[in-house]
């Protein structure tokens, strides 16, 4: 006997077919239905034996293991004894037994076997309150909750192209390689990778906490691997100022920059006409970002700023700002370019999607004449750029430019962390895209006290002893004394 695989004519389901045992007995051919349902890709996986036992089948909730199993058992029970008036009850009662014992089986370890279902959960639990920020009382911010829920979207992808459940027990080594495969081939960054392993390292930490794995490989120092330095553009000040001072207050104001710079549409097109949509929402679109770059927030927070947050302290003007990922409380000084963007809209920032700002923006640095590569100091020889700095340009733009225009200016990182709400120096830190040019005049400007003095007219109240000398300092002679 055999089992043949019937592909479904049915529209909609043209992925689908139905199985069927077949059966040569007495001369006759007998073909009896599994009463199942079963994608084409996953019958032809389970014929090429190209699966593990852990594989599931998702048409039927059921492992790739089981459903061989079920097949074998019909096998091996009408090759004994067949008898057609009782096959079908006979291949009924296997198939139903089956599916019925999986069932069973995956509803017993639902919630703590597997790694997406714990980690639903785990995501449920932090939405209802049922659980804090560890060691904490108070609840995990949006912004982490948007991050799990992200995790737990590829995870999904994951399994579904993969066909096999993820257990807590197998959250291996083997597994980090192959799930960083799978993001690296569906075009994932380094440090959205970084961020995926880390979320996942910090999920078993707390299910084996709870007991409900004992699989320890997440803590292996070589389990999350390590963030890169990402090249990142920022604009300069006189660059924020030519974008605020650029006119967009007419039609023909805008039709003159786009032909200036030739700029075209996605389709190759040349602008020949603008709309009185597309001249109010780059008005939008530039203040707001505008906003973002003197006051260094994130979008979802600067685009937020109103009239209503401005507080008074000591004489100076504020903006007292709750942030929506970390739900810190920052003061920002009030600069008179982002009261007058406020004033301009009656206290309330107009609202803007972000893939539309961000269209916009980059649209404007076409307009501002900002169509050369963008070049970084990381960059190697062989390595050329390849996009153009203004299609670099996005909502965090700002608050990179903040932060590095701030340090450059001669701001102290404690104050800009204030500002910014940065959780640590070192964060901070990676936010400051100074070049090669900025790095050499801040050097001049710390060594110049240094230079001016010169070496050589250094003069020491006592000479160093050994042990305090620094090693670097002079080189030793031949014969082992210093010269």
């Amino acid at each position: 006997m055999d089992f043949v695989f019937i592909k479904s004519s049915k529209k909609g389901y043209e992925e689908y077919g139905s199985v069927r045992a077949r059966v040569r007995h007495e001369g006759k051919i007998y073909k009896i239905s599994l009463r199942i349902m079963i994608k084409e890709s996953e019958w032809k996986k389970y014929r090429s034996l190209q699966y593990t036992p852990n594989m599931m089948m998702r048409s039927m909730g059921i492992s790739y293991c089981d459903f061989a199993s079920m097949m074998m058992q019909i096998k091996h029970q009408f090759e004994g004894s067949f008898d057609p008036q009782t096959a079908k009850s006979i291949v009924h009662q296997i198939v139903y037994a089956t599916i019925s014992h999986t069932t069973v089986m995956l509803s017993m370890h639902q919630n703590e076997n597997y790694l997406v279902d714990y980690l639903a959960q785990y995501i449920i639990d932090h939405e209802t309150g049922a659980r804090t920020k560890q060691r904490h009382s108070k609840l995990v911010s949006e912004g982490y909750l948007k991050i799990l829920r992200a995790l737990l979207s590829t995870l999904k992808r994951y399994e579904e192209q993969t066909q096999e459940r993820i257990r807590l027990d197998d959250v291996t080594m083997q597994f980090q390689r192959k799930f960083i495969k799978f993001m690296r081939d569906n075009g994932f960054k380094p440090n959205t990778i970084n961020t995926r392993m880390g979320s996942i390292r910090t999920v078993m930490q707390v299910a084996y906490q709870e007991n409900k794995t004992q699989c320890t490989d997440f803590q292996n120092p070589q389990f999350v691997p390590c963030k890169e330095e990402v090249d990142e553009i920022i604009l300069r000040p006189e660059q924020i100022d030519a974008m605020q001072n650029l006119d967009l207050s007419t039609k023909e104001a805008v039709e003159g920059h786009l032909k200036k710079h030739q700029v075209k549409r996605k389709t190759g097109q040349p602008y020949t006409e603008v709309s009185n949509t597309l001249l109010r929402y780059l008005n939008y679109s530039r203040d707001v970002f505008i906003v973002g770059c003197l006051t260094g927030q994130r979008y979802s927070d600067y685009r937020r700023i109103n009239s209503k947050m401005i507080v008074v302290l000591n004489g100076q003007e504020f903006i007292r700002l709750v942030q929506q990922k970390t739900q810190k409380v920052v003061f920002i000084p009030l600069d008179n370019r982002v009261k007058a963007i406020l004033d301009k809209y009656e206290g309330r920032l107009p609202y803007i999607k972000l893939h539309t700002i961000i269209h916009h923006l980059r649209l404007l640095g076409e307009m501002l004449g900002w169509q050369q590569l963008a070049v970084f100091d990381s960059s190697s020889e062989t390595k050329k750029p390849s996009l153009r700095f203004c299609d670099m340009i996005s909502t965090h733009t700002a608050r990179r430019s903040f932060a590095t225009n701030a340090y450059a200016a001669g701001v102290g990182l404690a104050s800009i962390i204030a500002v910014t709400g940065h959780s640590s120096e070192r964060t901070c830190r990676s936010y400051l895209k100074l070049d090669a040019r900025d790095k050499a005049l801040m050097a001049a400007e710390n060594f110049k006290g240094f230079l001016e003095t010169g070496l050589s007219s250094l003069q020491l109240s006592e000479p160093l002893s050994d042990s305090r000398r620094p090693s670097s300092a002079l080189p030793a002679s031949p014969s082992g004394s210093r010269s």
